[in-house]
């Protein structure tokens, strides 16, 4: 599975009208490799750059997922078209589809002596509890816009609620709850409504697996190099160290930073393995 996302590396910060630059990352979630990167300039949006990006991998039969923003056709089309799936969220960028999936899962209120129409909805739930947090994620499937839509490759459509609970002391203390709306080119056969939620929520691997480790681990937004392309070229190093370190079978890049700097002569050794035999 491949997660697209953007991130602003230090150094590539102006003081000016225009913004900043950004780094779109294609990003291989089980591996923890950068599979692709491109440069989005200070007057260009990720939404233009992403097709480059993915025209960059082979992504025959891998699961490309992102944030709304790029919930676009002609993305979507792209992905189909190079053998590969999405598994998009849907908001008001795109209004007709976002209303349309609203619309479809919206509670029923039958007027007396008329019955409900009989839907094809499928239902998966888990539970996860942690740091005093009781997280609840309900996602629910449908087929039924599949024949009216127009979007390239639609197989399905999905609901996906998150519920919230914080917990100190027996009590609850503080409840959320959120509501998303997605689509995808995974059918049924393919994909139930459990591994559309694993697959889902895999989505953030990206930003924990990578942005994460960059910012905490390797302090890059801290970073005083500022000349040039220095914080672009900073980043691409950063994203090696963290697939050499993931595939040497360490998960805590941090630990893997201590145990490298105490073994200098396994350092070359991982920097010098042909690719072949690391990944």
């Amino acid at each position: 599975m491949y997660a697209m996302d953007g991130k602003t590396p230090r150094g590539t910060r102006k003081k000016d009208e225009d913004g900043s630059e950004y780094l779109l990352s294609v990003y291989d979630v089980e591996q923890a490799k950068v599979m692709s990167q491109v440069a989005v300039g200070r007057k260009e949006n990720e939404i233009t750059k992403a097709p480059e990006a993915l025209k960059k991998v082979e992504i025959s039969r891998k699961i490309i997922t992102a944030d709304a923003m790029h919930t676009q056709k002609a993305l979507s089309a792209q992905i189909i078209n190079q053998g590969g799936d999405y598994v998009f969220p849907v908001k008001e960028n795109q209004l007709r589809l976002y209303q349309n999936i609203q619309q479809l899962f919206a509670p029923e209120y039958p007027k007396p002596g008329f019955g409900k129409i009989q839907m094809d909805f499928l239902t998966t739930q888990k539970v996860n509890k942690g740091h005093g947090r009781l997280e609840t994620r309900i996602l629910t499937t449908s087929e039924m816009l599949n024949p009216y839509s127009t979007w390239p490759g639609l197989a399905q459509v999905y609901r996906l609620e998150r519920q919230f609970q914080w917990w100190r002391s027996g009590r609850c203390y503080r409840t959320s709850n959120e509501v998303e709306f997605g689509i995808t080119s995974l059918s049924r056969t393919n994909a139930s409504p459990a591994r559309l939620l694993m697959i889902r929520r895999a989505h953030w691997g990206i930003e924990t697996g990578l942005h994460g480790r960059r910012d905490v681990t390797f302090k890059e937004d801290a970073i005083r190099m500022t000349v040039g392309n220095t914080g672009k070229v900073m980043a691409s190093i950063n994203n090696l160290v963290i697939a050499l370190t993931r595939q040497a079978k360490f998960q805590n890049t941090a630990q893997a930073r201590r145990w490298f700097a105490a073994h200098i002569s396994e350092a070359f050794s991982l920097l010098t393995s042909p690719f072949s035999r690391l990944w």
